[in-house]
């Protein structure tokens, strides 16, 4: 006969759940989701940057003079932000690494950088790092500035702008 008989406990859960089920019924949806809304002045004010203030967007246009390579770098100047401790001895374009996920912008670490390229000294035309273009022994050159100025410098750099030369023309 108890096996007949639904247990007490099973009927109470049942009538529980029903009354949830109740309660959850919204006559007007819309009205309710304005009454949960914060006021304007309580909402949080996180707005995102516009595109123009946000530093991880390149926007400093970098042609090589020589190759004519053309990339959008990050930074221009001896001193990037997103690579610390580093300081170059002269203006270099440099870009992040595309290849990496950037930090979050909370995180003050180092990110992953590439030197694209540098003004030369004597002519202040822009070239990149490529061994076909400029040639670096304290302070960057083109190669054509470089062979005018090839005499005035050290062998040990004579030498390897030498090489560097023959190299291009093969």
């Amino acid at each position: 006969m108890e096996a007949d008989q639904p247990s007490t406990s099973s009927v109470s859960l049942s009538i529980d759940n029903d009354l949830a089920d109740e309660d959850l019924v919204l006559n007007d949806e819309s009205a309710e989701i304005a009454r949960l809304q914060l006021p304007e002045e309580d909402q949080p004010q996180d707005k995102l940057e516009p595109l123009e203030e946000d530093e991880r967007i390149a926007k400093i246009d970098f042609r090589c003079s020589a190759c004519d390579m053309h990339e959008l770098v990050h930074y221009f100047g001896r001193q990037p932000p997103f690579a610390l401790g580093i300081k170059y001895l002269e203006d270099t374009y440099v870009m992040r690494d595309p290849f990496q996920p950037p930090p979050p912008r909370w995180q003050s670490k180092p990110e992953y950088y590439i030197a694209m390229g540098s003004k030369c000294s004597s002519c202040s035309k822009v070239v990149c790092k490529d061994g076909a273009c400029s040639f670096y022994y304290t302070r960057t050159v083109c190669l054509p500035c470089g062979k005018a100025e090839l005499k005035d410098w050290p062998v040990e750099a004579q030498a390897r702008l030498r090489k560097q030369l023959e190299d291009k023309d093969k």
